[in-house]
């Protein structure tokens, strides 16, 4: 997408803000950011007013730490929340972060090729004064702050003014898929044997020592007539999801159902909750106890999920005090769509000073999507992976102007293109004794819950 045509709805989004957010119901619309941030490494981080089509600040600095100064400068003009105030708080940015932006923490020569669809927004943020959320009687209520941002809150900048909306939240997802498009079903980019030859060479590197495990990825693609507010809400209500939300991208619509908390702050405080291991869920009677059994008397499985959470904290442990990283709960057995998968949470107080920045230059990209050692892990798949992964892998959630922030670990996680078109990625962990015929069946697993979703949509479609 050129400069000239970033929307004014670019970065609008839904958030379902997780266990722990205090909004209830914890569905949050935000249809109209006053301020959009997008980076890439060419082209440095650019930040553009609400109707602006040119930027009015682009800088070479760290996107944020520039994230972090607009939310500092706008939250000034902002009252301020209350302590029991529910988070996240405003201003609050809406953060997508692919996978490749990564090169910014592991400039390997071979982690992270240049994929050059994905150079303008490697990391888009977008930032808020207000939200709509449901009410009890099927409206909504909007949230935040209605005034307006004087200009020069930061040099250069505009006045910032909130869309004039009332009680009702205005479409933010348009709709505009040709309608003759062929509905096709999900269906895998590489072939069966090329899945097998790139397990092969993990394995030929897992026998030499250079890696102890590694995260496969296998990208589908699919075609609906279906807007992305319909895939969203077929998907709640196939299973829903803990750290779900979609946002408008220049790409297309960011469709996330992740059970995959990535990284949590409040204040001193911080965890994530790696998940690894797998199991799918038979259809037969006793179908989910036969898999909780089975995974966790799994040595395969437990070894793989250890060596994760064991990363996991020795990546949160460069940001935390001394001794205060633990696991708690620790290998626990979590149901989701079509697989049962083990999860821990890895929790620490962070260090004084530590900012957004330090936290995810230790953290990401998630280390139950990488591997063990990460450098390695990732120089692997950047040589395995024909095709970037984009948002999948990546981060998506929030970050407000207090620092705290709850970002997801985009798994479960699809794009709808302005034409119809779908991506969707899954993959899964690979140690010495995988089996390629065993992974490529988690593989389909993995992808059966977004083509259910995708039937659904076709089913609702047919019969209107």
């Amino acid at each position: 997408m050129s400069e000239t045509t970033v929307s004014t709805t670019i970065g609008a989004g839904v958030l379902l803000s997780g266990e722990a957010s205090g909004w209830d119901p914890p569905a949050l619309l935000f249809p109209s950011p006053l301020v959009v941030l997008r980076q890439s490494a060419e082209k440095g981080t650019r930040v553009y007013a609400r109707g602006h089509l040119t930027p009015f600040l682009t800088s070479g600095d760290a996107p944020l730490e520039v994230l972090q100064t607009v939310l500092d400068a706008i939250g000034k003009h902002l009252p301020p929340p209350g302590p029991k105030a529910p988070k996240p708080t405003f201003p609050v940015a809406l953060v997508a972060m692919t996978y490749e932006s990564g090169r910014r923490y592991s400039p390997h020569e071979n982690a992270f090729p240049n994929h050059g669809s994905l150079k303008d927004d490697e990391f888009l943020a977008s930032v808020f004064v207000d939200a709509y959320r449901p009410d009890p009687a099927g409206g909504t209520e909007r949230l935040g702050y209605a005034g307006n941002i004087p200009a020069g809150w930061l040099p250069d900048a505009p006045e910032l003014s909130p869309a004039p909306y009332g009680h009702e939240a205005p479409p933010v997802f348009p709709h505009n898929v040709p309608p003759g498009i062929v509905v096709k079903s999900l269906r895998p980019r590489i072939t069966r044997e090329e899945f097998d030859a790139s397990i092969a060479k993990i394995k030929d590197y897992l026998a030499a020592g250079d890696t102890y495990q590694v995260n496969y990825t296998v990208p589908f693609e699919a075609r609906t007539r279906g807007g992305a507010e319909l895939l969203f809400d077929a998907a709640l209500r196939r299973g829903g999801a803990a750290y779900g939300g979609m946002m408008l991208t220049p790409q297309g619509t960011i469709i996330s159902l992740s059970p995959e908390l990535f990284v949590r702050r409040r204040g001193e405080h911080i965890e994530t909750r790696p998940v690894k291991g797998t199991r799918p869920i038979s259809a037969k009677a006793g179908g989910v106890e036969t898999a909780r059994e089975e995974l966790l008397s799994s040595e395969k499985d437990r070894a793989e999920h250890l060596m994760i959470v064991d990363l996991e904290r020795n990546d949160l442990g460069r940001v935390c005090l001394e001794g205060s990283v633990e696991v708690d709960p620790f290998m626990r057995a979590v149901e989701h769509p079509t697989v049962l998968q083990l999860e821990s949470a890895v929790k620490g107080r962070l260090k004084s000073g530590i900012g957004l920045e330090e936290i995810l230059a230790a953290l990401f990209p998630g280390g139950s999507v990488t591997g063990a050692p990460k450098k390695r892990a990732l120089e692997i798949i950047g040589e395995l992976e024909r095709e970037p992964r984009g948002i999948y892998c990546g981060a998506f959630g929030w970050i407000d102007a207090e620092g705290d922030m709850e970002l997801n670990l985009p798994i479960r996680t699809a794009v709808l293109r302005p034409d119809g078109e779908v991506d969707f990625r899954a993959g899964g962990g690979i140690v010495a004794d995988s089996s390629a015929a065993e992974e490529w069946r988690e593989v389909e697993c993995k992808a059966r819950f977004f083509q259910e979703v995708l039937e659904i949509v076709k089913d609702e479609l047919a019969a209107e």
